[in-house]
């Protein structure tokens, strides 16, 4: 009997020191968990604070990208302007010069007398615009071209050759280089 006791006795003390065990267990896994989220706390503020730098990073480049498009725009304009004045000088001097004619004009006795005043302005401006690389398209006699040229009328040609030829020229076209500026309207020639 005594050994029967001892051996239930065994069995509670290691009973108890299991439980003892388990408890400790329990305790010891409970501080890993708990550790395990403070770390996982640490990186989740840290990626909370990465993203909120991003963020800013983003808005400011935004915002950067909004300025200099806005510069750009406004360096266009500005660059637009000074070409539009640089084109519109030679007409200024024209201008000018036309305006001296006809006060020529009406202090002589002849006004016929200021047309080679004003064929030379013309000459003038012409030269001017080739200084800016135009130049005068549509002249009588050229051969029409649908490209360059738009036929306001037709008119029957009294000689074969005249055929698609210009009778006569309404308004001068320009071209710059391959581009046409505008196109010369012009009466055409047709087949009688």
């Amino acid at each position: 009997m005594d050994d029967v006791r001892d051996e239930r006795d065994m069995a509670a003390r290691d009973a108890g020191e299991a439980a003892d065990l388990d408890e400790v267990d329990d305790l010891e896994e409970a501080e890993v968990w708990r550790a395990e989220l403070a770390r996982a706390n640490e990186a989740l503020e840290l990626a909370r604070a990465e993203l909120a730098a991003a963020e800013d990073r983003a808005l400011r480049a935004r915002a950067e990208l909004e300025n200099l498009r806005r510069r750009q725009q406004a360096e266009l304009e500005r660059a637009r302007q000074q070409g539009l004045d640089g084109a519109l000088l030679p007409v200024l001097s024209v201008h000018d010069d036309l305006e001296r004619a006809l006060a020529a004009a009406t202090q002589s006795d002849d006004p016929a007398s200021i047309v080679p005043g004003v064929e030379a302005v013309l000459a003038g401006l012409l030269r001017k615009l080739e200084t800016l690389g135009l130049e005068r398209t549509g002249e009588v006699g050229e051969a029409f071209d649908a490209d360059r040229h738009e036929a306001i009328m037709a008119v029957p040609a009294s000689e074969p050759d005249q055929t698609g030829t210009i009778q006569s020229v309404f308004e001068a076209g320009f071209v710059q280089g391959d581009r046409l500026v505008r196109p010369a309207r012009v009466v055409v020639y047709q087949e009688a």
